[in-house]
């Protein structure tokens, strides 16, 4: 009697041995092969109503390049433009970085910036340099991680004035 318990035992051990076994090869696998690395999240830039993204990349000092069509059915021009993780309390400006949507120059790289003004006709798109902040400043990071964001734009519409929105959802990897 004593001898099929034993042998019982014995079989319980092995039988799992082998699965924990064959479970820790496919991990195995599964971390060899890549499957789960950031470099494999999508990137997706979904624009609002009138609005449309044509092309962005986010480098890893946290500069965003974006091409932003406009069909709204008139000229606008864009004052500021901003890009943030988070929208503030109110959900009406970034809660980081130029959350004014200001045309101050040390929230834009480069000379494709809204800082004097650009006149974006219906149907057409411009090329802003802008950075992307986080909680902790600049959003820089890693090649391939994710950053999710908003992008803002200040901008006046003639005979209706002055208007912040939101203009598009951003998930990017960083290049």
């Amino acid at each position: 009697m004593q001898h099929l318990k034993a042998q019982a035992a014995v079989d319980f051990m092995m039988s799992y041995g082998i699965a924990l076994i064959i479970i820790f090869i496919a991990l195995a696998v599964i971390y060899k092969v890549s499957i789960l690395t950031p470099e494999l999240a999508v990137s997706s830039c979904t624009a609002s109503p009138g609005f449309s993204c044509d092309a962005f990349i986010l480098n890893r000092s946290g500069i965003l390049t974006i091409q932003l069509s406009q069909a709204t059915g008139g000229t606008i021009q864009i004052e500021g433009a901003a890009c943030a993780s988070t929208p503030n309390s109110i959900g009406n400006n970034p809660a980081y970085g130029n959350v004014y949507v200001s045309n101050t120059p040390a929230y834009y790289f480069g000379t494709n910036s809204p800082g004097t003004g650009i006149s974006l006709y219906s149907g057409s798109s411009n090329t802003m340099e802008l950075y992307c902040y986080s909680n902790t400043g600049v959003a820089s990071g890693s090649l391939g991680n994710s950053y999710t964001g908003f992008v803002w734009l200040n901008y006046t519409v003639p005979g209706y004035g002055n208007v912040i929105q939101q203009v598009a959802n951003l998930n990017a990897r960083y290049t």
